[in-house]
């Protein structure tokens, strides 16, 4: 309680405390576009940008995954979704030198169905959430067989049975004014496991071109190098390369120390529980754990900035030296060379009129055919020449995605490109919003738009509303 009331207190300080700093390590004066971190400016313009994308509209192909669209039971066309969706976007505005400026965090779901901005402390974090394990079965009100789609069971929102501290993936909040239920991940998490690998290869625990050996249990043995296997899990999001570091960690004692560690910057939504040491799999819903605001956080630290960046709830200055220069700098750089294009940013779609075009980034060259300047990222083949999209591009977005039947994520830095207006930003939109649920025009589809058949998977897999949200928020941030 004492360390939530010293948080509290510093709060009202929160925006000359940063301006100072900035102005001390920088020379630089207050940004002109408005954003006061007290004055709320960017809270109200992220709010604007959800509620104007409507996602309460969007359609639900339904809850058994594999089997609709497509079995004879769904329903066709598919309905719009029955609660509004839970979304958690967070944004951090950059001064030249890497340091934040403004910074936002605003929740949506059945308990805020037109969104509400969550209080930020000068640690750049909040007390005054009660943040929840995704639970599938309380969004989906029940169970449903896989063989005919009928209800199995009803499973309350928040009773039947009723939400208890075990739900909570931080003690200690159950006086928190604000509770949300934060989606699982997906494989945004794999940010974690690469920045405690990267932490380890600064102490020399790791050699990262040292070969690691994987042999699963169940599955066929591989050899690779730990940098091979982070630029395979960063930049086409594999797996089995995910799999295979997070074997490691266990091989080394060190998912403990993981999630230790990010405690120790405060970062304490982000977790990784329930994995398995013998593989590296079982990464289990409400289990692994991330929320916007700690992992907009995480990628500050990875984008890096002179002096302190925040000070945890005990005094702890937190720096950006907690990874090296050299560290960071890998990872930044795999991460702009992010295949997955296709969110936030719908850069890999180029050209075509659906979905609309997000932020305007860079595809990497690495996955643009010179022949065709197609792109194809982990057999799914987009079919769309970027390179008229690249010649216009207007930042670069250094991101990690997440995406599954029922979860959608992304995650990155924004930059602009030489000669190009506005400032950088982090961003994360953590939501439930996967391939489950599409737009309006896709309400009829007889098969998935998105899956593991590799050939078939080549249809737009999530709702185009994520592209123009996207597109708002490097508006606000950028053009403002």
């Amino acid at each position: 309680m004492r360390q939530a009331t010293r948080r509290r207190r510093r709060r009202t300080l929160l925006a000359i405390a940063l301006v100072l700093a900035a102005v001390a390590l920088t020379g630089a004066a207050r940004p002109r576009d408005g954003f006061d971190r007290r004055s709320g400016h960017l809270e109200s313009a992220l709010l604007e940008a959800v509620r104007a994308q409507h996602f309460d509209q969007v359609v639900d192909f339904g809850p058994v995954e594999g089997a609709c669209p497509g079995s004879p039971w769904c329903p066709s066309p598919a309905t719009t979704i029955a609660h509004p969706p839970n979304i958690d976007l967070a944004v951090i505005a950059l001064d030249r030198s890497g340091r934040p400026r403004a910074v936002a965090d605003v929740l949506f779901s059945r308990d805020y169905p037109d969104g509400v901005g969550v209080p930020i402390g000068d640690d750049l974090g909040t007390d005054d959430v009660r943040w929840r394990r995704w639970n599938p079965d309380r969004w989906n009100g029940g169970t449903f067989s896989d063989k005919d789609g009928s209800r199995s069971s009803t499973v309350g929102w928040k009773d039947n049975p009723p939400l208890t501290a075990d739900d909570d993936i931080i003690g200690g909040r159950d006086r928190a004014p604000l509770e949300f239920m934060a989606p699982y991940p997906a494989s945004t998490f794999k940010l974690m496991v690469a920045f405690h690998t990267l932490r380890l290869a600064d102490r020399g625990t790791i050699d990262l071109d040292r070969p690691y050996r994987y042999a699963p249990p169940d599955g066929p043995a591989m050899t690779r190098t730990t940098r091979e296997l982070l630029d395979r899990m960063i930049t086409e999001s594999d797996n089995d390369s995910a799999k295979a570091l997070v074997k490691q960690l266990h091989d080394l004692g060190e998912i403990d120390q993981l999630n230790a560690g990010l405690r120790d910057l405060d970062l304490t939504t982000l977790q990784v529980n329930g994995t398995d040491p013998a593989s590296g799999a079982n990464w289990g819903i409400g289990k692994i754990t991330m929320t916007s605001l700690d992992t907009a956080r995480l990628l500050l630290l990875i984008n890096g900035g002179p002096g302190v960046l925040w000070r945890t709830p005990g005094g702890k200055a937190v720096r950006a030296d907690v990874l090296s220069p050299d560290a960071r700098g890998l990872l930044l750089g795999m991460l702009a060379d992010q295949g997955w294009n296709d969110i936030l940013t719908t850069s890999n779609w180029c050209g075509q009129p659906y979905p609309t075009e997000g932020i305007r980034s860079l595809v990497a060259d690495r996955w643009v055919d010179p022949g065709t300047g197609t792109v194809t990222v982990a057999d799914k083949a987009f079919g769309q020449d970027v390179r008229p999209c690249n010649d216009r591009a207007e930042v670069s977005f250094a991101h990690k995605t997440g995406f599954t039947y029922n979860y959608l994520a992304d995650a990155g830095i924004v930059r602009p490109l030489e000669g190009e207006d506005g400032g950088s930003y982090v961003v994360v939109m953590m939501s439930n919003l996967g391939y489950r649920y599409s737009d309006a025009r896709q309400a009829k589809v007889a098969q998935p738009v998105c899956g593991d058949d590799p050939g078939k998977d080549d249809g737009v897999c999530y709702t185009e509303k994520f592209a123009s949200l996207g597109r708002s928020i490097d508006d606000i941030l950028r053009r403002r």
